[in-house]
């Protein structure tokens, strides 16, 4: 790096120790045998983990960004249940408040008897059904038992 950093102010070629050698017009060479392409690759390498580096920052960007949405979200989301769960309070205080009102054991007594008469207008139906079933079947039997005296005088009479 200090021998770029020299060749790019004094715009002379510069050498390394390594046998780097630096060009003012910006070429690079190897120098031992040992280091033959390491300069480049690592420059190489070095710009592929630039790209890598520019890619998990917009990706990490996108998922900060999202993250303080659902944080948003997830304040505004235990904000409603803390009201939900007052105004359930509220409503259970106010339901208790009332049943033990006249109001409130008139509505019970109201309901209970509504419950009784929806009971005993079943029952009723049930009855009426039965009721008309039961004439039905009478008026058959009549009906076969005059049947019967029919042809029971009918043969007596031959």
């Amino acid at each position: 790096k200090a021998a770029n950093s020299i060749c790019d102010t004094t715009k002379t070629r510069t050498v390394t120790l390594d046998g780097d050698v630096y060009e003012p017009s910006g070429l690079i060479s190897g120098g031992s045998n040992n280091n033959l392409g390491s300069t480049l690759t690592r420059i190489s390498q070095l710009t592929d983990a630039s790209k890598d580096l520019k890619e998990k920052k917009a990706h990490l960007k996108t998922v900060v960004k999202k993250l303080e949405s659902m944080s948003a979200q997830s304040r505004q989301y235990e904000k409603f249940s803390a009201e939900l769960e007052i105004a359930q309070s509220e409503l259970s205080a106010v339901e208790k408040h009332i049943s033990q009102t006249s109001y409130g054991m008139m509505k019970d007594k109201f309901d209970s008897m509504t419950k009784e008469v929806d009971d005993a207008t079943a029952e009723v139906e049930l009855m009426n059904k039965t009721k008309d079933e039961k004439w039905t079947l009478h008026n058959e039997l009549k009906e076969k038992e005059a049947q019967l005296t029919q042809d029971r005088e009918n043969k007596l009479k031959d």
